[in-house]
C-alpha cells in the first residue's frame, strides 16, 4: 500500500472458508480498486501473506484446521497490518481473544458488505496516515522508568529487552506517552488510535489492560497508564508521580 493516504489498490488477504461469502466480499473489495485474494485457511493464509505480505487481513474465526485466532497471533509477530475480523461467533469472550491478540476491528456475521468497505477503507486510511504523517514516526524515543518508547522503529524496550506489543497496543501506549497527564475518554482514544467515529468502545478497555499487564508492576494499581474516574485514561510519566 501507498503512503499517498488513498487506499486503491491495497492488497487484501480474505481469510474465509465459506466459498460464496469470501467471493462476495471479493467482488465487493475489487469494484473499489483494491487487490483481493482468498485464502480457505489458516495453514493457506500463513503461506500467502508470507509470500505476498497483505496491507489488510479480513478474518474469519471458525476455520478448517487452524483457528482464526491461531493465525491472527503468528501474522501479528511479524505484521502491523490491519486485521478485521469478520466472524459469526460475536460473544464477548471471542471479541475480547481477538482484540487481545491485535485485531483491528470485529463485524459480526450477517453483515453488510458496503459496511464492511467503510470499515476496511477507514482502517486503511489510517494506516496509511499513520506511516505517511504521523508526528510519532519522527519523534525521539521517551523514557519513563526503565522502559523506552522507539516511535521509529515502533517498539517498546525495558533495557535491551522489548517488551512485546501488538499493532493497537503499540499505538495507544504512544499516543498516551505523547500527551502526558491529559486524561482522554474512551471515545476520543478511540477516535484517534483506531481511527473510527463509532463502535465497541471496550476495545479501548481491553487494550489498556493489556498493556498494564506488560508495564505495570501492580497492573491492579497502575503507576503509569492510570484511570481518572469520569474522564478515562491517563499516561503519568516521570515527571507527573502520582502520591
Amino acid at each position: 500500500m501507498e503512503d499517498s493516504g488513498e487506499s486503491k489498490g491495497a492488497r487484501i488477504l480474505i481469510v474465509e472458508d465459506d466459498k460464496e461469502i469470501a467471493e462476495l466480499i471479493e467482488t465487493y473489495l475489487a469494484r473499489d480498486g483494491e487487490l483481493p485474494s482468498i485464502a480457505p485457511s489458516a495453514e493457506a493464509a500463513e503461506a500467502r501473506a508470507a509470500a505476498l505480505p497483505p496491507d489488510l487481513v479480513l478474518l474469519d474465526l471458525g476455520l478448517p484446521g487452524a483457528s482464526g485466532l491461531e493465525f491472527l497471533r503468528q501474522f501479528r509477530s511479524w505484521s502491523l497490518a490491519p486485521v478485521i475480523i469478520v466472524s459469526a461467533r460475536e460473544s464477548d469472550e471471542d471479541k475480547i481473544s481477538g482484540l487481545g491478540l491485535g485485531a483491528d476491528d470485529f463485524v459480526t456475521k450477517p453483515f453488510s458488505p458496503r459496511e464492511l468497505l467503510a470499515r476496511v477503507r477507514a482502517q486503511l486510511r489510517r494506516a496509511s496516515a499513520y506511516l505517511a504523517s504521523s508526528p510519532a514516526v519522527f519523534a525521539p524515543p521517551l523514557s519513563f522508568g526503565p522502559y523506552r518508547i522507539d516511535f521509529e522503529g515502533r517498539f517498546l524496550a525495558r533495557g535491551e529487552e522489548r517488551i512485546p506489543l501488538s499493532h493497537r497496543e503499540f499505538e495507544l501506549l504512544a499516543f498516551l506517552a505523547r500527551n502526558p497527564g491529559r486524561s482522554f475518554p474512551p471515545e476520543d482514544l478511540y477516535r484517534a488510535v483506531w481511527g473510527l467515529e463509532h463502535g465497541d468502545l471496550s476495545t479501548v478497555a481491553v487494550h489498556v489492560q493489556r498493556i498494564r499487564r506488560k508495564i505495570e508492576a501492580d497492573p491492579g494499581s497502575p503507576r503509569w497508564l492510570t484511570t481518572v474516574p469520569g474522564s478515562g485514561y491517563r499516561f503519568v510519566g516521570d515527571e507527573g508521580a502520582e502520591a
